[in-house]
């Protein structure tokens, strides 16, 4: 399944996600679908390159409070299979902290964004990227991800 998005041209079926340490504690409570949507959705098609991690993050304007931003992930899936985790395509994982994380049933493919640690300043921060397939953890509210917690081999 293939939309369009507002705030993205194009098709989209993937979502991005930025997860060990971008968001915690109210940041993370406070976070919505629109958020995690505008924040990891990414081209269907796109290919997962250090290009694609440049562009992707700059077009969003993703930063960290100013600074370029050190992670994100993306996660190459149809949106309905990623809002799925938090209904019946994951089970409760358990968490000490949050008990609103969701482990995906099925593995998905991923590229992890990294800064490469230049001497640069938004909006020219340049990536490099790491494609995997893994299983994702989400933070779900109303059975919707907000948060993206990260992904696990098995």
């Amino acid at each position: 399944m293939s939309g369009a998005y507002p705030s993205v041209t194009g098709s989209f079926s993937a979502f991005l996600c930025s997860c060990v340490g971008e968001e915690s504690g109210i940041e993370a409570l406070t976070s919505t679908f629109a958020d995690f949507r505008k924040r990891h959705l990414a081209p269907r098609n796109a290919k997962g390159d250090n290009n694609f991690c440049t562009a992707q993050i700059r077009n969003r304007n993703l930063t960290d409070h100013g600074s370029c931003k050190q992670r994100n992930t993306f996660i190459f899936s149809d949106e309905d299979v990623v809002i799925n985790v938090c209904r019946t395509g994951g089970s409760h994982y358990p968490d000490k902290q949050h008990n609103n994380l969701y482990k995906s049933n099925d593995l998905f493919n991923l590229t992890e964004c990294s800064w490469t640690n230049k001497p640069e300043e938004p909006p020219n921060c340049s990536y490099t990227a790491d494609m995997k397939t893994r299983f994702i953890i989400l933070a779900c509210i109303k059975k919707l991800p907000v948060h993206f917690q990260k992904s696990v081999p098995n």
